[in-house]
């Protein structure tokens, strides 16, 4: 409605707090209210990746662990939803915040993984660590950003992604054209 680029609506949406009520962004995370939910939905959305076997155990036909899935979830650890009475008789406001602590171990070795997208070093803010992931996701280098969201424009645009599912861009399931997603990802960043 108001013509913003699709990296200020993703930044809007990965970095939402506040009010569900007065903040629509803020929704993402009573929906996805915890680290792995918000994970699986975020890697999937915007990167176009379905992460959710990695959850339990390294895919032997994929190249991305539980190191990278719980590093990823390391960026909503600090995330969380607290109930307010400020719309009174509405009732069922929830708000999201940011805590000053909340960590993501790995589930077999137990050692804390530092925030870290995928592919990448780890990287964090001293505010939000979501800041840092959502200028990771949306920066014009990124090309995984890039390709789902021009996927899943093509798909909009056309009935069928360039990689179909849309939110399936795994490297076993190429695209039909790979050269004009890569063409239209250049464009598009």
């Amino acid at each position: 409605r108001e013509n913003w680029p699709y990296d200020r609506l993703v930044r809007e949406l990965v970095t939402a707090k506040g009010s569900v009520f007065s903040n629509g962004p803020a929704n993402y995370y009573s929906v996805n209210n915890n680290p792995t939910e918000a994970t699986e939905a975020t890697v999937q959305l915007f990167l176009g990746v379905r992460i959710e076997c990695a959850k339990c155990h390294h895919h032997p036909f994929e190249k991305y662990t539980q190191g990278d899935y719980y590093g990823f979830a390391a960026f909503f650890a600090r995330v969380s939803n607290k109930a307010s009475e400020e719309f009174g008789l509405f009732g069922g406001e929830s708000v999201v915040i940011i805590r000053n602590a909340g960590e993501v171990n790995h589930p077999k070795t137990g050692k804390r993984l530092p925030p870290t997208p995928l592919e990448g070093e780890p990287i964090d803010h001293p505010l939000d660590r979501r800041i840092a992931l959502a200028n990771w996701m949306t920066a014009k280098e990124n090309a995984m950003f890039a390709r789902s969201i021009v996927n899943r424009y093509m798909a909009y645009l056309m009935g069928r992604g360039l990689v179909d599912p849309v939110d399936d861009m795994r490297s076993t399931n190429p695209p039909s054209n790979p050269a004009l997603l890569d063409a239209l990802a250049a464009d598009f960043r």
